[in-house]
């Protein structure tokens, strides 16, 4: 299969009459395509929501909001990122109309502490509600901080996303100089059978205490070598170059712990409402991602990154407030 092939099934609606060896091979080629990838997330979203007739002033709503992007953006940013503006736009549009009830309510309050976050940015480039961050639904009934005094910061992958690929790089550069008070936590996001299937693997992995060895490895097997690792015996093969023999892998990819894993990890997915990798959740109230940070003229893993950094920064500025607060009563 190729590009035109993908487009054809998703634009004709093609997907559920495909036969089993079809989706065999339309999955292989998403998982080399980066644009054919994001394209088939978009329509599994699009596929799964049951949308509601939107209010009057939706779209009133969404042209405010597109309004205060800022316009510059230097051309070669603009042409690598087009399409992930597109896919995006495409499932927040869903997203948003799925959101307002009959009754045209919008379910999540934005406190107005959160519209602008103030730092150490310079004003022009003060992170900005919808659109440099989100903030997520229910939001305010999370604990920002955890009980430890850790601010947990999560990325949500997929080892075959390209993308994730090539922001692992710099993810690690900011974990390790990351403050004390901030953990990052990988949850592999699971938008099909294939990335269930490696999601698996990853915390197979985890339990084994191989994750640490593995995890730059998954990458560089599916994205150097050209193994897709869409496979039951293609990831025993795998496991089996890091000294885990195959009755090991078999007992433990199929294990409760594992299945515990599994359904943490997608639970916190659909709590979160994550429709695209990679996607950066901060204290469990605001989210961040390539698409968000593109509208920045620097590089959008970078800007991603320097956001992450400002919403900790809030986020333990508040918690401090509440505590000061708290010692004088």
């Amino acid at each position: 299969m190729n590009c035109e092939t993908i487009d054809s099934i998703i634009d004709d609606h093609l997907v559920a009459r495909l036969s089993s060896a079809e989706r065999q091979q339309a999955a292989e080629h998403v998982g080399r395509c980066a644009r054919c990838s994001a394209a088939w997330a978009a329509d599994e979203v699009l596929r799964g929501e049951v949308i509601a007739d939107p209010p009057p002033e939706l779209f009133s709503a969404l042209a405010r909001r597109v309004a205060v992007a800022p316009v510059r953006r230097e051309a070669a940013a603009r042409r690598r990122w087009l399409w992930v503006a597109g896919v995006a736009a495409a499932v927040a549009v869903v997203a948003i109309a799925a959101r307002f009830g009959v009754g045209g309510s919008i379910t999540r309050s934005v406190p107005l502490s959160l519209n602008v976050i103030s730092s150490a940015w310079p004003p022009e480039l003060a992170v900005v509600v919808g659109r440099d961050y989100e903030v997520l639904p229910g939001a305010t009934a999370r604990p920002a901080v955890a009980a430890s005094g850790q601010i947990e910061v999560i990325e949500f992958f997929m080892f075959w996303c390209s993308h994730c690929y090539s922001f692992e790089p710099e993810l690690d550069r900011w974990e390790a100089q990351a403050p004390s008070d901030v953990s990052l936590t990988r949850v592999p996001a699971m938008f099909n059978p294939d990335a269930r299937l490696q999601a698996r693997a990853y915390y197979t992995a985890e339990v084994l205490g191989k994750l640490d060895a593995m995890q730059d490895a998954f990458y560089e097997e599916i994205h150097e070598r050209g193994n897709a690792l869409t496979s039951r015996p293609a990831l025993a093969d795998f496991f089996q170059r890091f000294g885990v023999d195959a009755a090991t892998f078999d007992a433990t990819f199929d294990s409760s712990e594992v299945d515990a894993r599994m359904q943490r990890a997608a639970a916190l997915a659909r709590e979160y409402g994550i429709v695209s990798t990679p996607t950066l959740v901060v204290g469990g109230r605001y989210s961040t991602n390539p698409t968000l940070a593109a509208t920045d003229s620097r590089e959008p893993f970078q800007t991603m990154l320097a956001v992450v950094d400002q919403l900790v920064a809030d986020v333990r500025a508040c918690h401090d407030r509440c505590l000061e607060a708290a010692r004088q009563r």
